[in-house]
């Protein structure tokens, strides 16, 4: 039995760039944006087995069919063209789903790497993209993890190698339907969008120079506005945060998750004890 950690992700940044010709070719939005892992995971727990593939899910909600983790197994089964190739995996769940925070992606990539080592075996580049691309851009920072710059259409990823010091944060994920990335994709103004990539550049400098004081002023999401908009409920998630001595909120990849960023782990952990009484969807973490 081989245990593994799935890390969720943040986006600290996140810009969407208003070129249709660039969409037309690709059918995506060109974007760039910073990412970085939490200390927040899924566990996942492999066991050899002959010719199947077989997965368990503590959870309960989510079938074979439609879980990132089988599906990534299968299809690199496929790829490797192997029939014999099997495996028994269990994934206990502790990042929400579909909260912007990018744990189905996670999973995905951990199965990816794990059997490989496991079936040792190896693939080429454009092997993994086949296999990653049906399961979506994020899966390819998660092969890499830590603290990238993601550009193009979310494939395109590049490590930063500077310091991001620990930022104590609470995660809280409102009891309300997420919609599609696509239908968030959807509502873009392109009018409002793309205009902030220079705090971008600033976040990174920060990053690579140490300097990181007052790095959560750098942070930012494109989705911000229009997430506001549809969802106008997050106002007072976003209100209770600050009053709750939040230094900066951001939301969570595509959303509905909004992320409060604390300077201590002693004001994060009193706002925790705080903020708990009201929400349900609630988590104490850090950056790593």
């Amino acid at each position: 039995m081989i245990e593994k950690n799935a890390y969720a992700k943040l986006n600290l940044n996140l810009h969407v760039f208003p070129d249709l010709s660039f969409k037309n070719d690709t059918g995506y939005y060109p974007v760039r944006f910073i990412n970085c892992e939490l200390d927040l995971h899924d566990s996942l727990f492999f066991e050899s087995q002959n010719d199947k593939i077989t997965l368990s899910c503590d959870n309960g909600e989510l079938s074979n069919a439609e879980n990132f983790v089988y599906r990534a197994a299968q299809l690199l089964k496929e790829e490797i063209g192997d029939s014999h190739l099997g495996v028994k995996i269990v994934l206990k769940k502790r990042i929400p789903v579909k909260a912007g925070l990018g744990g189905g992606s996670s999973d995905a990539a951990v199965t990816i790497k794990t059997l490989l080592e496991m079936w040792k075996s190896t693939i080429s580049t454009e092997q993994l993209k086949r296999i990653i691309n049906p399961l979506g851009s994020d899966v390819f920072y998660f092969m890499r993890g830590g603290i990238c710059e993601i550009a193009g259409k979310g494939d395109d990823i590049n490590p930063i190698l500077g310091i991001l010091q620990r930022l104590w944060v609470i995660l809280i994920t409102p009891s309300l339907s997420k919609p599609s990335t696509s239908w968030m994709y959807s509502k873009i103004e392109l009018d409002k969008i793309g205009k902030h990539v220079n705090i971008c550049e600033q976040l990174k400098q920060n990053i690579l120079n140490k300097n990181t004081s007052n790095i959560t002023n750098y942070f930012h999401n494109d989705f911000e506005d229009i997430i506001s908009k549809h969802y106008p409920e997050l106002d007072t998630i976003n209100n209770d945060l600050s009053a709750s001595g939040s230094v900066k909120q951001l939301i969570a990849g595509s959303g509905l998750t909004i992320a409060g960023f604390y300077r201590s782990k002693e004001s994060a952990e009193e706002a925790f004890k705080t903020l708990k009484v009201n929400y349900k969807n609630i988590i104490w973490t850090h950056t790593i």
